[in-house]
């Protein structure tokens, strides 16, 4: 059916005014230091977040084999509190998923005059390519752009989403005080994260190889970057209030292969860069041997998580 004229006006307009504040020269900003790979722009965005490959064997690891699964995107919207009309920019947004279910649910909407705005930003032209291909027909603008530099005016959107993501950004304090550059007053501000005590059971087996392995990084973990526990140290000195949210789970992995598929997705921010095929495939080889062992011993590989989010509410 095709769109009603008041519809294909707001469409345009968004689009109008995307172009007219959009600045020209969208820049990703690179860091001169040596970067952890898990915060290194050039290794996330050429390979581990050069597609949604990796990010979907991880995604689909949860979904899978999580024991009483929540539906982690709409858990994590119930955290928000909407009207129905807002303008909603999500940073980091991957391939779109989330948007793209946020635009079939809430339809562009019109109060006194006011359009919803739905715009998602990655740093991965491959990711936005993918966001763009799958949101046809659907009100939601993409582009390329950074979380530190944000190519957008002021106090432009009333919903700020930076889900599983910042502890990726080199400057954390920069891409914070960018979502509350582009938040209108009263807005919200919505970061989902891990625990710095997520997946224990996951990250001893990191450390297991990597004192075995060379080739392997140290296994510090990237939540710690920005975890549920220090989060809210970089949102307070923005936000007027910061709730903080917990969702507790567990994956429960009856085989070892889907263990093994999770492990390998993370290759990009687990290897030296130098590493080669031989030795990653030693690594892999070693993380399936002690994953079965704890299969022989247990019958299933438990690994705990607690992930959640934090809303930081800017003051009126």
């Amino acid at each position: 059916m095709p769109a009603s004229p008041a519809k294909m006006r707001g469409r345009l307009e968004a689009a109008v005014f995307l172009t007219k504040h959009l600045t020209p020269a969208i820049l990703i900003l690179e860091v001169t230091m040596d970067a952890q790979p898990g915060a290194d722009p050039k290794v996330l965005r050429e390979q581990a977040y050069a597609d949604d490959v990796r990010l979907d064997v991880r995604r689909r690891t949860h979904q899978i084999y999580t024991v009483e699964p929540v539906d982690f995107g709409r858990w994590t919207l119930e955290r928000l509190r909407w009207r129905g009309d807002e303008r909603v920019l999500d940073v980091g947004c991957g391939p779109g998923d989330l948007l793209h279910e946020v635009a079939r649910h809430q339809p562009v909407a019109r109060h006194q005059g006011r359009w919803d705005m739905l715009v998602g930003l990655d740093f991965s032209p491959g990711m936005i390519a993918q966001a763009i291909a799958q949101a046809t027909g659907l009100p939601v603008h993409f582009f390329v752009g950074d979380a530190q530099t944000l190519p957008l005016p002021d106090a432009t959107f009333d919903v700020v989403m930076a889900r599983h993501m910042l502890y990726h950004v080199p400057d954390i304090d920069q891409a914070v005080a960018e979502a509350t550059r582009v938040l209108r007053r009263g807005g919200q501000f919505l970061v989902t994260t891990n625990s710095a005590q997520t997946m224990p059971e996951y990250f001893q087996m990191r450390r297991q190889a990597s004192l075995r392995f060379p080739a392997m990084l140290q296994s510090d973990t990237l939540t710690d970057r920005f975890s549920l526990e220090n989060g809210s140290a970089f949102l307070e000195p923005h936000f007027s209030r910061v709730e903080v949210h917990t969702l507790r789970g567990i994956l429960r992995f009856p085989t070892a292969e889907p263990f093994v598929e999770y492990f390998a997705s993370t290759r990009a921010m687990t290897m030296r860069p130098d590493h080669s095929d031989a030795e990653w495939q030693a690594v892999v080889e070693f993380v399936r041997a002690e994953t079965e062992a704890v299969l022989a011993r247990r019958g299933c590989f438990d690994v705990t998580k607690i992930t959640g989010a934090l809303v930081g509410l800017k003051g009126p």
